[in-house]
């Protein structure tokens, strides 16, 4: 599958609400667990794709410090293709897993925040506003209380601030996230946030080591990210 440009890793932490200022509480809870399940289908120029898999979010400090781990099995014109992304937030700084390379690349705020795609950090709301988004009413998922907010191309379920729920529908391609179990205020340690024991190298010096080439995503990501992108640079 084609490698994707250093920017669309972020997507991950957009469609998880991230709010990457330390300084900030990104969620109104103080710890939690969440497992979802990922599944996406359509037909992109002519391109059959579907998608099934599951995501799990640990999480404390008020979402400042935050593991996801994602597992999809993509089938892409009959072919078969297994993904792996682990992705971490610690105070302001993201690292992802390059699982293929054996790497852990960091990528710092600041630099998102200098370049054409400084809107990536913005708060979820901030985000959805930014692409012609509002809120369009409130529902319960698993006994939880969201506020449902929509775009065009994405609708987001937000309970505190958390992502339990998001569809979006671009180009023919359609992708859900649906949280399936939901421990929110229990007990998160510094050994589940752990990374693996892979050397942590820059986003520059992953660049230059690596040819440009990043972690892989799944075609609907690939298509949202590049549909993201669009809007932001229009405004």
């Amino acid at each position: 599958m084609k490698q994707i440009k250093i920017w669309a890793v972020v997507f991950t932490f957009i469609l998880t609400v991230s709010f990457l200022q330390a300084e900030t509480k990104r969620y109104e809870v103080k710890s939690g667990i969440i497992e979802y399940t990922v599944s996406g289908s359509g037909n992109m120029m002519g391109i059959q794709t579907k998608t099934e898999g599951k995501s799990k979010i640990l999480f404390k400090e008020w979402g400042n410090v935050e593991l996801r781990e994602d597992r999809v099995k993509s089938v892409i014109m009959g072919r078969e293709e297994q993904t792996r992304q682990t992705s971490k937030i610690e105070n302001g700084k993201v690292y992802v897993v390059d699982h293929s390379h054996k790497i852990i690349v960091q990528y710092d705020p600041s630099t998102l925040m200098q370049s054409e795609h400084k809107d990536l950090v913005k708060s979820s709301k901030e985000m959805i506003l930014s692409m012609g988004g509002k809120k369009v009413g409130e529902e319960t998922i698993q006994g939880y209380k969201c506020e449902v907010w929509k775009t065009p191309q994405i609708k987001i379920w937000l309970h505190k601030g958390i992502m339990l729920k998001s569809e979006a529908n671009i180009m023919g391609i359609t992708h859900l996230t649906e949280a399936m179990n939901i421990i929110l205020n229990t007990s998160v340690s510094d050994e589940d946030l752990k990374l693996p024991d892979f050397p942590i190298q820059t986003m520059e010096e992953s660049m230059k080591n690596n040819n440009s080439e990043m972690p892989q995503m799944t075609p609907e990501q690939i298509q949202q990210m590049q549909e993201m992108m669009k809007n932001f640079t229009l405004k």
